[in-house]
């Protein structure tokens, strides 16, 4: 998947045209890119590692209900949720770090007499905008995924009566299991996860609001 990802960098992420008059510039830039690349690396690996694990607990939830052993896959599902979230902020720190940087540069070009033309905020949008479409797309999948394995070990644990008629206790034990592995997510959850999702496309686009000119 790297191969891949960096085809699309070279084809749509930004690029000065001519050679840049900064001091060591190239070798600053290719510096930072490939520290960025190191720290990134075991976030978009654990993510995609989730997705694995959740795939395979499909199999093992009905023969540990049916062996009372459920217990481990509840504290395993907690242990995926929080793995998955603290992966997905240090993805999405490391990237908007990046790309802040890159406006940095972008505005030290332009200081330095670089025509706007050979650096066009266009393609700084675009490199935002494409890695916003890798984080939601490693992290999306892995959560709806993880939403579903906790739903089939709910409905297993407490399933649906057969006459129709469930009890009162039914809905307070299925609500209870929701909150301990926080099933439904908060108003607060969802914003976290949607603001670390769209932070590198928004740094890219404070990046180029700051340096237009």
């Amino acid at each position: 998947m790297w191969p891949a990802l960096g085809v699309l960098i070279v084809l749509f992420g930004p690029q000065a045209v001519g050679n840049p008059p900064l001091w060591l510039g190239t070798v600053r830039f290719t510096a930072v890119n490939t520290i960025s690349w190191i720290f990134i690396t075991p976030s978009f690996a654990g993510l995609l590692l989730a997705q694995t694990r959740l795939s395979a607990l499909a199999r093992e939830t009905t023969p540990a209900v049916e062996e009372g052993t459920a217990g481990g896959l509840v504290i395993e599902l907690t242990w995926l949720r929080t793995v998955m979230l603290r992966f997905l902020i240090t993805f999405a720190t490391v990237i908007t770090a990046g790309l802040l940087a890159l406006g940095a540069l972008r505005a030290a070009l332009l200081a330095s007499g670089t025509p706007v033309s050979h650096v066009p905020p266009l393609r700084l949008l675009t490199y935002g905008g494409l890695f916003t479409g890798v984080t939601a797309l490693i992290f999306v999948p892995a959560y709806v995924a993880w939403q579903q394995r906790v739903f089939e070990l709910r409905d297993a644990l407490h399933p649906v009566p057969g006459d129709g008629r469930p009890a009162h206790d039914w809905f307070q034990a299925r609500e209870e299991f929701d909150t301990l592995l926080a099933a439904r997510s908060s108003a607060g959850s969802v914003f976290a996860a949607a603001f670390s999702v769209l932070a590198p496309f928004t740094a890219s686009l404070v990046s180029a609001l700051l340096t237009a000119g």
